[in-house]
């Protein structure tokens, strides 16, 4: 359409001083300046409007298409044909569009899904995705040049929410891979008829609601706080329970010490004999004794000269 009106605008410019040329040489004499003037007129429209025609032609008609692209050719609004990467060659008056076969990589800043709680969750995810070169006139033509936002874009803001409902606020970033792994799989399965295959799919960050944010930062701090106190009482039981081993060992030791005395003293009264205490006795007795009283009936029989340190052959 551009080549066309440029086209007209030529026609109707060149053509005029064309005309305006060929008057002032038709109205003036053989010869006179005024008719080689007007001559000049003439061939100065004609060589412009050549000049203005090719030189646009030629740029409406080269088209370079780098690698990775395909051109769609429109004519006068109609997808007529598809061209592959290179230096490509159209009529003047048709239009062509580049497109990107490549894989192509898409930021979604803010993604706002909701879990089981209703509770705000907000992803931050990246999308690569690449399109079949021989589809794209079709995709072009059945759904428009704005494909992306049409198929791509309520599709993975749609599935990020249906999949994220599906767990409680907290299970959200534990099962973030399980999150991915299920949007992916939904948009490579929506949009296969459309020849889009998506590469990947990644989760960048997730988000809460400060709210949540500080509610899971109370629960932490709580939750910090009864496992100190729990290790408070581990530390008391412990210290209790070697103050009750301490206890225990020193009762066996007072046992068997108490054992090993009674075991001493049985031992002692079996070989404590009469002659034995009495000779005991006489061993704790002075060198000066005199005079000794010793009970009756007791069934001594130690000579009292023994006693009073006199020989008994001298009585």
């Amino acid at each position: 359409m551009p080549w066309v009106v440029s086209v007209f605008l030529a026609v109707i410019l060149c053509g005029a001083v064309f005309v305006v040329g060929r008057a002032a040489r038709g109205a003036a004499a053989p010869g006179t300046p005024e008719r080689i003037r007007g001559g000049i007129i003439m061939g100065a429209a004609a060589a412009v409007f050549v000049a203005w025609v090719g030189v646009h032609t030629a740029l409406r008609s080269v088209k370079p298409i780098e690698a990775g692209h395909v051109g769609v050719v429109y004519q006068f609004g109609e997808i007529v044909g598809q061209k592959p990467e290179g230096l490509q060659f159209i009529w003047p008056w048709q239009d062509l569009r580049i497109e990107s076969v490549q894989v192509q990589r898409y930021r979604f800043e803010n993604i706002t899904a909701f879990s089981q709680e209703t509770q705000d969750v907000f992803f931050i995810a990246t999308l690569n995705y690449s399109v079949s070169p021989s589809a794209v006139q079709t995709l072009y033509r059945t759904v428009g040049p704005r494909w992306f936002d049409r198929l791509i874009e309520p599709r993975v803001l749609n599935f990020f929410k249906e999949e994220t409902v599906k767990y409680q606020t907290v299970d959200v970033g534990p099962n973030r891979e399980k999150i991915r792994s299920a949007v992916r799989a939904r948009l490579s399965q929506e949009l296969a008829p459309f020849s889009i295959e998506i590469n990947d799919l990644l989760i960048d960050n997730i988000e809460f609601s400060a709210e949540f944010k500080a509610a899971i930062e109370q629960k932490q701090i709580a939750t910090q706080d009864a496992l100190r106190e729990q290790e408070r009482v581990r530390q008391r039981q412990f210290e209790a329970q070697q103050q009750i081993e301490l206890a225990r060992g020193e009762a066996e030791s007072i046992r068997v010490r108490a054992e090993g005395q009674a075991e001493a003293n049985r031992l002692l009264a079996q070989s404590l004999t009469p002659e034995v205490i009495q000779f005991q006795a006489l061993q704790k007795l002075g060198d000066n004794i005199q005079i000794a009283l010793l009970p009756a009936g007791q069934g001594i029989i130690i000579d009292p000269a023994t006693l009073l340190g006199q020989n008994p052959g001298n009585r």
